[in-house]
């Protein structure tokens, strides 16, 4: 509280230094130079110069005094909400991400508070001081003619009342313009996430044309924003000329005798001209503020919209740490939807035992890898519970999922950095030995003496230095790091180039040794080592045993197996032999 009241004396004092000089510009005037029996006219000159030149000094220091403070405080409490926010958006479902979109999230992450910090650096402190000044000019032409002032804050009201009006429409359109911004964002970053793919299918006009429409969409809502804004302007012109008209006549006729209720001096009459101005042009300042301060406030408003998000995890402090040992898994009356109308994956029970390898199976949509983001809390279901021994998921703290769950993607996401650095993402804390450990007991060492730099070698933008299945074996290297106790592989071997996938089958075989995994599976092959095998077709878990099992049953369920077999399938004579050299036994 202290604080904001030395800001605001520092704002009224930077409004008074101002005001000062039309008050002395009327003491020199009715003092000296209107005064024919003034004695010493120069001293009282000299004086008032003397004054107005101290008030203006004073003025500038509290106004650059009140301007390190005001940035320090919107600076320092932007940076909190730019943290927050992405504290916010790490704890958003996945569901929610894909609703907003990447592009809208950089947006509010970045654009959006941008914006605040740009307006209050550009326009906000002044804006400030001038509220500050209109309200010291109003109470001083009071003070000289109580009559005048009121056909002042009349003119004045009349203008605000139609101004706000207005600014109700500005703000509306300064909606659209950030929320454009965003759509703008996200056309931007598919653009450069998909420059490869767009430029081998030589897809770039389409996608030029695309963004071109997004570019002509957000420029035709900034110039819709201009209309509005321009007669706001006006209004504030027509304002300061009606009032100054007014005033000039009333002095005039007061003057004159007309109106002998007005009784106001040649010098007050001019230093309320001049308090005219310093009450009008701040007001026009602020209307020609309107706009950045409603896009300041329109990003704001996304901003606390992105925080009001509703989130799928609850917090560390309010969790419940999962205990030590190995980890089951049991789902019961498990439904998930990613909409209210559609059914994705129905499990009515289901129970996999600590330390059990499970394969996950079936076709694509079959709902395999929306088992496996239930597992992970990627995603939540719909109805029903699932339990990671025996706790319910929802419930387990995000520190304790992080430590003991781990998922492998089908495509891992590596950063532009060494190979060491993206392995030890898992564990911030790890060193350099424990980093090389982790690969040797992964018996990826070989691998990582053949690169150029060792550990230390760059993957390039997104990995791409490194082949796919290079880029997996960092992904494994990364979650063995973390030694969880239940490991889900949604499709982890379904991108591996034959070249690296007797070392990927290696490193999956010493990884999964001892853990609870569950191994969304696209060749049957990978499913054949597994304690049992899940069976999913059109959302729902229509079978489950070994591959012997499921193989000997017959039915349709013995087809689907088959069919997922490289050997089996009649069209990939080539693949299969491929398969055949690397069904070789492993050694983990």
């Amino acid at each position: 509280m202290s604080r904001w009241w030395l800001t605001s004396v520092l704002a009224v004092v930077a409004a008074s230094g101002r005001i000062v000089v039309p008050l002395t510009v009327q003491y020199a005037l009715d003092h000296a130079l209107l005064d024919a029996s003034a004695q010493d006219r120069t001293s009282v000159l000299v004086h008032s110069v003397l004054v107005g030149a101290a008030a203006v000094a004073v003025a500038g220091t509290s106004s650059c005094l009140l301007n390190r403070r005001l940035v320090r405080s919107v600076e320092t409490a932007l940076a909190a909400q730019r943290e927050r926010a992405f504290e916010h958006m790490f704890r958003l479902s996945p569901a929610s991400v894909g609703r907003i979109g990447t592009g809208t999230l950089v947006a509010r992450l970045t654009g959006d508070i941008d914006t605040i910090s740009q307006f209050t650096r550009a326009g906000g402190i002044t804006l400030v001081i001038n509220v500050s000044q209109m309200v010291v000019a109003a109470t001083v032409m009071f003070v000289f003619s109580w009559p005048l002032a009121v056909l002042v804050i009349a003119v004045t009201g009349v203008a605000v009342v139609l101004m706000r009006s207005i600014q109700r429409v500005v703000a509306r359109r300064f909606d659209v313009v950030r929320i454009e911004v965003g759509a703008l964002y996200d056309g931007m970053s598919d653009l450069v996430n998909g420059a490869e793919m767009i430029r081998a299918f030589g897809a770039g006009d389409n996608y030029e044309a695309r963004v071109g429409t997004l570019v002509e969409r957000t420029r035709a809502a900034q110039m819709n924003t201009q209309l509005p804004l321009n007669v706001n302007a006006s209004l504030g012109e027509a304002a300061s000329g009606v009032i100054t008209s007014a005033v000039v006549v009333a002095g005039a006729a007061a003057g004159a005798g007309i109106l002998g209720w007005i009784d106001l001096t040649a010098g007050q009459l001019v230093a309320f001209l001049f308090l005219i101005t310093f009450f009008v042009r701040p007001m026009q300042f602020t209307v020609s503020m309107l706009g950045e301060a409603q896009s300041a406030v329109a990003g704001w408003r996304r901003v606390r919209e992105l925080l009001a998000e509703s989130v799928d995890t609850v917090s560390d402090d309010d969790g419940v740490a999962l205990p030590e040992g190995g980890i089951g898994i049991h789902l019961s009356g498990v439904r998930f939807g990613y909409d209210a109308r559609t059914t994705a994956l129905e499990v009515p029970e289901l129970h996999i035992d600590a330390h059990e390898h499970v394969a996950v199976v079936g076709h694509t949509g079959s709902g395999k890898s929306t088992f496996a983001k239930l597992l992970t809390r990627q995603l939540s279901p719909t109805e029903g519970v699932v339990s990671l021994a025996s706790v319910n998921l929802s419930r387990v703290a995000p520190a304790s999922l992080a430590r003991r769950v781990a998922i492998v993607p089908r495509d891992a996401f590596l950063f532009d950095r060494t190979i060491a650095e993206n392995i030890a993402v898992a564990r911030p804390d790890a060193g350099p030995s424990d980093v090389m450990d982790t690969v040797r007991d992964l018996g990826l060492d070989d691998w990582i003496s053949s690169l150029p730099a060792g550990l230390d070698t760059r993957v390039g933008a997104h990995g791409a230095a490194l082949s796919a299945g290079e880029r997996q074996l960092v992904a494994l290297a990364r979650t063995a790091l973390v030694e969880p106790d239940l490991l889900v592989l949604d499709e982890a071997t379904s991108g591996v180039d034959p070249a690296t996938d007797v070392r990927v089958q290696r490193a999956l075989l010493r990884l999964t040794k001892g853990r609870t995994t569950v191994t969304i599976a696209h060749r049957m092959i990978t499913a054949e080592n597994a304690d049992r095998i899940l069976l999913f077709d059109g959302g729902k878990l229509a079978e489950q045993g070994t591959h012997a099992e499921l193989v000997a049953s017959g039915g349709p369920v013995r087809v689907d197996v088959r069919r997922v077999d490289l050997d089996e399938h009649p069209l990939t004579p080539r693949i299969s032999v491929i398969a055949r050299v690397f069904r070789r036994p492993l050694t983990p």
